[in-house]
């Protein structure tokens, strides 16, 4: 079964979604007559719109790769990850969105500087736009690559396309357009998960029955394991890492705090994080899924798979669609990839531009009126934009770039969380909250740099904890040495702590 490359119907299909793509974005360009509606738009979105929104921007290509490549490689324990979602987004709703909706007007960093003084809002916005602005040339990258293999395109026109696609309708429609294009994105990627994953039950030789059993009897539907070590990925760490991450996707991230404040009341803002947190599970289950259905569709049909990509399972999904999904069916599964970061792409451009015009420019040129600022803040836009898709480009170059940017934003982002938990649950003052700070980088730099030969020539042992504890223990140690920092010191002034 050869169908390598793209037919004119599948071509057909992703130009057709492109288009749709930008101009649904379009369609909103002359709702946008103030900085205020181009980041926060008519404040009267439906709480499911609102979390179909948050649902797409979470989830980027990454999930629709990396995940099948996963329970590919292994089974689902790491489908764990997810287990403890429902607490995060129940903590967001109970507390946290009520707060960020009274306490801030537009930057999520601004309560950073209500309690602690600017140079927590700083160290938080700095962190932000260099952890987004990486990450969206990361997975630009990420995405061309899988789709030039695909269908034989040059990787550079595809990023040019993708890219300027996606800077064209977020520079003009403003956060509705970024919203409204979410949603349809977000249905696609859905749609196109459980395509992928009906065709590979009924297309492998036995149908669904023998693919189930084929994978019930290769262990792949395994999802937890006993054991502990600091230094290995086991069942408690899946499980704390995923409370971690969402935690501080839902606290401390602009993309998310930016939504709070698109809804008309709380409720339905709360209703948007549990719409979202319902659709993020869901992905996982169908993605994950997808990759035990890759290996067992594989295993009855070994013929069909290359030896050469059992030792690189990112690549089994990819070589599935370009090989054995059908004309119009290929094209379909593909824009609901692009779709997958197209979502991504234009949230954090718009959440980008508000935070640099929130944080910094309407600061440094107050006396400007607001039709500077909206020319502003489509400016940054159209620049984030453009360097991102240059810094995809020089990926393609630099292989090793892409982890190192994914290495480096993860280290850069570090400790954020804490910070909030700190402000909100005690009455730590601003010095306790840099002491707590300073910790917490000193032990991410320590995991990161771990093993280089300047640490091992002073003497200092390496780290014995796996990757994903790193964030985890960074985010306590910020908050434990804060509270504690804030004992010894006092606790902040009236004014600090309000």
């Amino acid at each position: 079964m050869e169908r390598a490359g793209l037919s004119i119907i599948d071509w057909v299909v992703l130009m057709g979604y492109l288009l749709c793509m930008v101009g649904l974005g379009l369609r909103q360009t002359r709702r946008q007559g103030t900085s205020r509606h181009y980041f926060l738009g008519s404040g009267r979105l439906p709480g499911w719109v609102v979390g179909m929104s948050m649902f797409a921007t979470v989830i980027s290509s990454w999930a629709f790769l990396a995940l099948p490549a996963k329970a590919f490689q292994s089974d689902l324990q790491s489908l764990m990850t997810i287990a403890l979602l429902p607490v995060a987004a129940w903590i967001c709703v109970r507390w946290f969105v009520p707060l960020f909706r009274e306490r801030i007007r537009l930057s999520a960093y601004e309560y950073l500087e209500r309690r602690f003084g600017l140079g927590a809002r700083l160290y938080g916005n700095l962190a932000f736009l260099i952890v987004h602005f990486g990450k969206m040339a990361g997975i630009l990258y990420l995405l061309c690559l899988a789709m030039a293999e695909i269908t034989g395109a040059n990787i550079y026109v595809l990023i040019a396309i993708v890219g300027c696609s996606t800077i064209l309708y977020t520079f003009f429609g403003g956060m509705e357009g970024v919203v409204w294009t979410d949603v349809v994105q977000g249905f696609l990627l859905l749609f196109s998960g459980v395509v992928a994953a009906v065709f590979l039950m009924t297309d492998a030789p036995g149908g669904p029955g023998a693919v189930l059993e084929t994978a019930w009897a290769g262990g792949k539907f395994k999802l937890v394991s006993g054991g502990f070590a600091w230094d290995s990925a086991s069942t408690i760490l899946f499980v704390i890492f995923g409370l971690t991450f969402y935690s501080q996707k839902y606290l401390s991230d602009q993309t998310m705090v930016q939504r709070y404040l698109l809804a008309s009341d709380t409720a339905k803002a709360g209703r948007g994080v549990w719409v979202s947190s319902l659709l993020v599970m869901l992905v996982w289950a169908l993605f994950m899924g997808i990759g035990v259905l890759l290996w067992a569709y594989y295993r009855l049909q070994p013929e069909l798979l290359p030896a050469g990509l059992l030792e690189r399972p990112d690549k089994v999904f990819p070589h599935f669609m370009a090989h054995a999904m059908p004309s119009g069916i290929k094209g379909l599964i593909l824009s609901g990839l692009m779709a997958a970061t197209m979502s991504t792409l234009s949230s954090d451009l718009n959440s980008l531009s508000a935070v640099v015009f929130d944080d910094y420019y309407r600061r440094l040129r107050p006396e400007l009126d607001d039709r500077a600022h909206l020319v502003f803040s489509r400016l940054v836009v159209l620049g984030a934009g453009l360097l991102g898709l240059l810094l995809a480009m020089a990926m393609t170059r630099i292989h090793s770039m892409a982890d190192a940017a994914f290495d480096f934003v993860s280290l850069v982002g570090g400790g954020v969380m804490g910070m909030y938990l700190l402000g909100m649950v005690t009455a730590a003052s601003a010095r306790a909250l840099y002491i707590g700070l300073g910790c917490g980088v000193l032990f991410i730099l320590w995991t990161f740099f771990s093993g280089s030969a300047a640490l091992e020539a002073a003497g200092i042992p390496r780290s014995p904890f796996h990757t994903l504890w790193v964030g985890t223990i960074g985010n306590l140690i910020v908050f434990g040495v804060g509270w504690l920092a804030s004992r010894i010191l006092g606790p902040a002034p009236a004014t600090e702590a309000a």
